[in-house]
């Protein structure tokens, strides 16, 4: 676009916030955005900071302030929302749905067009879904939050992309990241040989995606006008099955001197209730998020849908092999994450 915009980044101290941040200036003087933030620092910032409360009206901001901050802005990234599993429904209402609602509401003001940040995980929940979701599903609510988030922007009729990620880990190429993720704490529990075994539903995959990959995509949109679409930050069929998976733990905790025994890959749909009831309450906590997370992706059809053959013609973005890529993550996670 030959006009420079001016972005509003919400949630710009999160995982996802910074790194569009840092993304934005790798290759220059990027973009101008506007950090939201509400309180936390964002180190990454270059331009001008705000603090924002989603779960407040005008964002917590007064009416003059809200103004001018609409009056400046013509595109809303929103990444702001609460990720954290296994919580109340009503824990995710405040900023997931309304948070998303008073968004809308600023875009209409502003006449800006909003890239909104979502999950592949809403797929466990379509209407096409091969297996119903269970009730107790750990990610269940947080799913539900988004998909309805979803729905309040197809409703609106303000322009806007949806980007649906896969679990993130570290930058492609350093690992970097501003805090460990599920992921990164899955895994190290599961190379420290923690784990009495390992429920997951046959065929699986396990799709990680870099969180570089997501940022240069929504920049990208960004830098061409884009308005509208659903793209799917995934590996889809090329995301690494379970078995490759274990491997790069085994080469990874070699690299670090020690010997990991891999723990048998259990059927979860066989598996007997009390095999992880009986277990000690970390190790349940843990081999029960493993289990769920399988059957979000059992429920999405065992593959996650991708977008990324689109992502990479459209927006450039580069084929990065996701092996390379997790081994990457789990060294910075070691080395700088504890």
């Amino acid at each position: 676009m030959s006009a420079r915009r001016t972005v509003l980044l919400t949630g710009a101290s999160g995982v996802v916030g910074r790194s569009v941040l840092r993304e934005n200036v790798r290759d220059g003087e990027g973009t101008r955005i506007i950090a939201a933030s509400h309180s936390a620092p964002v180190p990454e910032a270059t331009g001008p900071t705000v603090r924002c409360d989603m779960t407040a009206d005008r964002f917590g901001l007064d009416a003059d302030s809200y103004a001018a901050l609409a009056g400046e802005v013509d595109v809303v990234i929103h990444s702001a929302g609460l990720t954290e599993w296994g919580l109340p429904a009503e824990r995710y209402e405040p900023i997931n749905i309304e948070g998303t609602r008073r968004v809308i509401d600023f875009a209409r003001q502003a006449g800006a067009t909003v890239h909104f940040m979502s999950t592949a995980f809403v797929a466990a929940l379509a209407d096409t879904a091969p297996v119903e979701l269970s009730a107790d599903n750990v990610c269940r609510n947080y799913i539900r939050s988004k998909q309805r988030a979803e729905q309040l922007l197809r409703d609106s009729g303000v322009p806007h992309t949806i980007f649906r990620p896969t679990n993130l880990i570290g930058d492609s190429s350093t690992g970097w990241t501003s805090q460990g993720q599920i992921v990164q704490l899955m895994s190290d529990w599961l190379g420290r040989g923690r784990a009495p075994f390992i429920p997951a539903h046959p065929g699986i995959r396990m799709d990680f995606v870099p969180q570089d990959l997501l940022s240069r995509a929504v920049l990208a949109a960004i830098e061409l006008g884009d308005e509208q679409g659903e793209f799917w930050v995934t590996y889809g069929p090329e995301a690494m099955d379970i078995e490759t998976c274990l491997q790069l733990l085994v080469k990874h905790a070699a690299e670090r001197g020690r010997t990991l025994s891999l723990p048998p890959v259990v059927n979860a749909d066989e598996l007997d209730p009390d095999a992880i009831a009986s277990t000690a309450p970390m190790t349940r906590s843990y081999l029960s998020v493993l289990r769920d997370v399988s059957e979000v992706t059992r429920c999405s059809g065992g593959v996650l849908p991708t977008s990324m053959p689109e992502l990479r013609e459209r927006y450039g973005i580069g084929h990065v092999d996701d092996t390379a890529a997790y081994l990457t993550s789990l060294e910075y996670a070691a080395a700088h994450l504890g």
